[in-house]
């Protein structure tokens, strides 16, 4: 599979890598929340978390939280674990938060000089929902994100390219 297969392909480059499989599903806080508990409890150190995890094209369905499943998967997960794994990344320095997101971000109603943000547009109604604009705004949503953490967490404002960076984002 392709765990296994990363795996191998780590301890090839780094043969002192130590890698452990555990449990997240993104459609659920409470599995988010018992993630980065059992994380935190094994008292490891976390130089990188990867927040990569998206869906598209998947019909509406609330999660058991009640929100649209694209926005919670693609983006109020990622976000919860940072939050939750915030204090772990800052005893760990250095330390690098990779949030992916898509060029298609610039293809949403969300506009980035609005000021408010419609909360109902995050997560729609049935009605409302349509896949490829939840999954664009899920992703606009990654980008927001990773502003805010470069200008919280980043010692000086600087990009997000800069080695003394904490949030690095990528487009897939």
């Amino acid at each position: 599979n392709t765990f296994n297969r990363n795996l191998h392909d780590i301890f090839r480059s780094s043969h002192k890598a130590k890698v452990e499989a555990m449990t997240l599903d993104l459609e659920s806080l409470q599995s988010v929340w018992e993630f980065a508990e059992t994380f935190k409890s094994k008292n490891l150190a976390l130089h990188v978390l990867v927040c990569n995890a998206a869906v598209l094209g998947l019909p509406w369905q609330l999660t058991e939280d009640g929100l649209e499943r694209t926005f919670q998967v693609n983006h109020l997960g990622h976000f919860y674990l940072i939050q939750l794994l915030k204090d772990v990344l800052c005893r760990s320095a250095p330390a690098r938060i990779v949030i992916v997101s898509s060029e298609s971000h610039r293809f949403t109603d969300i506009k980035e000089n609005s000021g408010k943000l419609d909360f109902n547009l995050l997560s729609p109604s049935k009605k409302d929902y349509w896949a490829m604009l939840a999954y664009n705004r899920s992703k606009l949503c990654n980008i927001l994100l990773s502003n805010e953490l470069n200008r919280r967490l980043s010692p000086h404002g600087k990009c997000a390219h800069d080695p003394n960076c904490w949030v690095v984002l990528c487009f897939l």
